[in-house]
């Protein structure tokens, strides 16, 4: 498709002012600058992108799907280096994500609503329970995600905590019991599954609920 790359190559532009939005974090302290970083995160978003553009097609919810991918990519690379993701993306984000989402498809405007509250309940009573499990940071980022996609939130948290196994076993087979006390970013994990649905996220909730 003839307008995959021009989408790519936005993308790609996009990791200067990512950049330049990591290096701002954690406020008062920030993030030391890294070349090496600038040129992945503008490379992953630039595939994120692309991949995107081609799956979605030149259709409206492109928008949302795009904007969601600019806001998770620099939230992640935060809570790698930090362990924290920003209320300064997640709020400020999860309103221009919701306004976009609504905007290309204002008949969801309920159900993308109820997407965002039904995570953002979902992973806080997560932290209620196990606040040292869980941090605040991915309970507002998953309120902004569950606003772009709806009822798909649900296939973007099981995306999620199945990837996240994957250290969990890692962890648990190299520490014994001792993994238990060993947190790690869960953000990253937000942003794989918040793509995973954004791409399938109809396809898969239709096989497992209608069937």
């Amino acid at each position: 498709m003839e307008f995959v790359l021009p989408f790519a190559g936005a993308g790609f532009a996009l990791g200067w002012p990512m950049e330049w939005v990591i290096q701002r974090f954690p406020t008062g302290e920030g993030t030391a600058p890294s070349s090496r970083r600038k040129w992945v995160v503008a490379g992953i978003t630039a595939a994120l992108f692309a991949v995107l553009t081609f799956h979605i097609g030149l259709q409206p919810r492109l928008a949302p799907a795009l904007l969601l991918t600019a806001l998770v990519v620099p939230a992640s690379a935060i809570d790698l280096k930090h362990r924290i993701i920003p209320d300064a993306i997640n709020l400020p984000g999860a309103v221009l994500v919701y306004a976009t989402a609504v905007a290309a498809q204002p008949e969801r405007w309920a159900e993308l609503l109820l997407g965002g509250l039904a995570g953002l309940l979902f992973l806080g009573l997560a932290w209620f329970f196990y606040p040292k499990g869980m941090g605040l940071g991915d309970v507002k980022m998953t309120l902004m995600i569950g606003l772009a996609l709806g009822k798909y939130i649900g296939v973007a948290l099981f995306a999620a905590f199945s990837l996240s196994l994957i250290p969990s076993l890692g962890l648990l087979l190299s520490k014994g019991l001792r993994a238990r006390k060993i947190g790690f970013p869960f953000g990253p994990f937000l942003a794989f599954g918040a793509v995973i649905a954004l791409m399938w996220g109809p396809a898969i909730w239709n096989w497992y609920i209608v069937g």
